[in-house]
């Protein structure tokens, strides 16, 4: 089966249909790190590099006027099986819209979708897959539910789609990934293929627990621990991009992550930290504190109210799935302090990427801070590896 990825920014939803032996047609995203990330990356996995020259595009998406060159190299005859887009979430996002003045109300993000539609009504793909963050849900700028004129304009191009809030919001660790990351995924599928696309969400199979959620059949959860304890411990403003030699203890979840015999590692570097802030995750790892406990014992290192900024600084617990890794890590990482309180640190973007499920020889491209903006941006690998292979699945 073929698909193409708009919006793709490093590939996250194109690693995971990959490994289920889906054949990429295009990829696009407008970011120029991205772009170079996913370049990279299908020229490591054995892809002629004049072929991805053909595949992978940046452009503006949101201009009608690029859809021609994009799909250039795609004969018009041929049948695309699935096209998927997660389509930048900022919009949507409960954070970004508590932080904007007019809650992301005149934000032009808020209609990305119907770029989507245009290349939806061109390509007439069997199946189209929408992820994005669940504030999509109840996204209403100009007091129109988003989400409703998304399934009212994926039936007029003549897809079904399954509308039950409680079912196309998923949850990311349910699918092996060490993160606690709930995402809507809306699943169109073309009405002639007389397929229920409820079935999609029935088929999906969750394959761990939840905390405090134990259930028959189900694996325990992967914890943070799991997922990056084998890590070099490094100290701020330490690391290197590139390990030649790496040896890591495999675990369970290693063993999807991590290529048998693969010695490399990449992306393991950690940002520079001033005094107070080194004192400051010390503390709060070493006794597993939050912001309000830190005021009581050293107030002198407060200088955020724990009223309202009690999550500004957030240790990842290293027995739990980690919080939700987002964008906002390339700023400065507070919410992300290493739960080995002897690091003194925030994560490094492998340790993030370790998070997100990405495979270890997956290498982002550009700065640190791009490659941060690159891992918060994308879609759990495994995730999109169980969104693939359920499709597979229903075809």
């Amino acid at each position: 089966m073929n698909f193409i990825d708009l919006f793709c920014g490093c590939g996250g939803l194109t690693e995971g249909f990959i490994k289920e032996n889906y054949k990429p047609l295009l990829l696009s995203d407008n970011d120029p790190y991205s772009m170079l990330t996913s370049e990279n990356r299908l020229t490591s996995l054995g892809f002629n590099k004049s072929l991805v020259g053909k595949i992978c595009k940046k452009a503006d998406l949101t201009n009608k006027k690029n859809i021609p060159n994009l799909l250039s190299n795609i004969d018009n005859k041929l049948e695309i099986d699935v096209l998927v887009a997660g389509i930048p979430c900022q919009a949507y996002s409960s954070v970004g819209r508590a932080q904007d003045a007019d809650s992301m109300k005149n934000d032009k993000r808020n209609y990305l979708y119907k770029s989507l539609i245009n290349f939806l009504n061109i390509l007439k793909p069997n199946i189209v897959l929408i992820e994005n963050v669940s504030g999509m849900l109840s996204a209403r700028p100009k007091d129109a539910l988003i989400i409703k004129d998304i399934f009212n304009q994926l039936e007029k191009s003549g897809y079904n789609v399954h509308r039950e809030k409680k079912d196309i919001l998923l949850n990311s660790l349910e699918y092996g990934v060490p993160q606690v990351r709930k995402r809507v995924i809306i699943f169109g599928v073309k009405k002639s293929l007389r397929i229920n696309p409820v079935y999609f969400y029935e088929k999906l199979q969750k394959t761990h627990y939840e905390p405090n959620n134990k259930k028959k059949g189900l694996k325990k959860f992967i914890s943070v621990n799991e997922a990056i304890g084998d890590l070099p411990k490094i100290k701020p403003g330490k690391g290197k991009e590139f390990y030649e030699f790496f040896k890591p203890k495999i675990n369970r979840y290693l063993k999807e992550i991590r290529k048998k015999g693969y010695r490399y590692l990449h992306n393991h570097t950690c940002r520079s930290h001033n005094e107070k802030d080194k004192l400051r995750y010390f503390y709060l790892s070493k006794n597993n504190w939050q912001l309000k406990d830190l005021q009581h014992k050293y107030p002198e290192l407060i200088h955020h109210d724990p009223k309202h900024f009690g999550n500004r600084y957030t240790v990842q617990a290293g027995h739990l799935p980690g919080r939700t890794v987002v964008s906002h890590l390339y700023k400065d990482g507070n919410l992300f302090i290493h739960p080995d309180y002897k690091q003194t640190r925030t994560f490094t973007v492998r340790e993030a990427a370790r998070i997100q499920s990405f495979p270890d020889d997956f290498i982002f491209s550009g700065s640190r801070t791009q490659q941060f903006k690159q891992v918060g941006n994308a879609v759990p690998v495994l995730l999109a590896k169980a969104l693939a292979k359920t499709i597979k699945i229903l075809r």
